[in-house]
């Protein structure tokens, strides 16, 4: 006998996947603790679309100085680095000795969807996470079904800006994430502590998934007891509630993405410029220029 809730949890999880124009693209965000699957929740949803729309563009967005997360995948995968953009692959358990890994150069959004290979997970690499916004952005001018996927979404729409950062998030939240179902746009993205995405962002959130150690936040009906309610069940998976739009239910996903701990690998950014990850894009600075007569 299946619970109203397991139906629901079921519905929601069809909704994620599922390629209807009328319904549009998705934008959902996955939060826990440490080590309760948030990385294997959005791996399997990347696999589960090159498997089954292998005619489509997959973008994913890693962390630097962390663990590269893409080499956990089953799905192919393709690194590509902006060209005025210094990056170091590092082997982590080698004293982060210097790998030399393979990667196509872009010069800017366009070149980079150009490039970008279908099939496969594509990982750009921009030297600074910001960027990230701008080609999202970019994607719903392309004409097509586009998937990214995005590691830690609060390195990217980070709370508690100012200035021109808080301006620029502010309405790329209200232009682009509002109109990401119309462009056939899907966001999965990931976080281990909510309050340090910006609020604006989450506002945009269709599906929110809590699994064990997440914390409740006012975005969601779901409340902090049912999550403190969760079960951590290696073998058949661990509980989470999905939530979309105010009608939740339950699901189970299992933490099958276990890192390669012979090949432990980070990227680090230098040299300076725009390749340092704390500066601002160019590209937003530009937005919100003033000239000199003060219009």
């Amino acid at each position: 006998m299946v619970s109203k809730q397991e139906y629901l949890g079921r519905e929601i999880m069809k909704r994620i996947h599922i390629h209807d124009p009328d319904k549009g693209g998705i934008f959902t965000l996955t939060t826990g603790s440490m080590g309760a699957a948030k990385t294997s929740v959005i791996s399997s949803f990347a696999d589960y679309t090159t498997c089954h729309h292998p005619n489509e563009k997959v973008f994913w967005s890693e962390c630097y100085r962390a663990p590269l997360q893409v080499f956990r995948l089953k799905s192919k995968y393709h690194f590509l680095v902006k060209e005025d953009v210094s990056l170091q692959f590092r082997d982590r358990n080698n004293k982060h000795s210097s790998m030399d890994i393979p990667y196509t150069t872009f010069t800017d959004f366009n070149d980079l969807y150009e490039k970008a290979k279908r099939g496969c997970v594509n990982v750009p690499f921009f030297g600074n996470r910001l960027y990230w916004m701008g080609f999202i952005d970019h994607l719903r001018n392309v004409g097509e079904w586009t998937h990214v996927f995005l590691e830690e979404l609060a390195e990217i729409c980070p709370s508690y800006q100012d200035g021109i950062l808080w301006k620029y998030i502010r309405d790329w939240s209200k232009e682009t994430l509002k109109d990401i179902r119309k462009d056939l746009i899907n966001i999965h993205a990931n976080t281990q502590v909510v309050s340090n995405v910006d609020h604006r962002v989450l506002t945009y959130v269709m599906v929110n998934i809590f699994l064990p150690g997440a914390r409740a936040f006012k975005h969601s009906r779901v409340t902090q007891a049912a999550i403190d309610n969760l079960q951590r069940d290696p073998v058949h998976g661990h509980a989470a509630y999905v939530d979309a739009s105010g009608e939740f239910g339950v699901t189970r996903f299992r933490d099958i993405y276990r890192p390669n701990k012979s090949f432990h690998v980070d990227v680090i950014p230098y040299n300076g410029g725009e390749r340092s990850m704390s500066l601002i894009p160019s590209f937003i600075k530009q937005r919100y220029e003033i000239d000199k007569t003060g219009t």
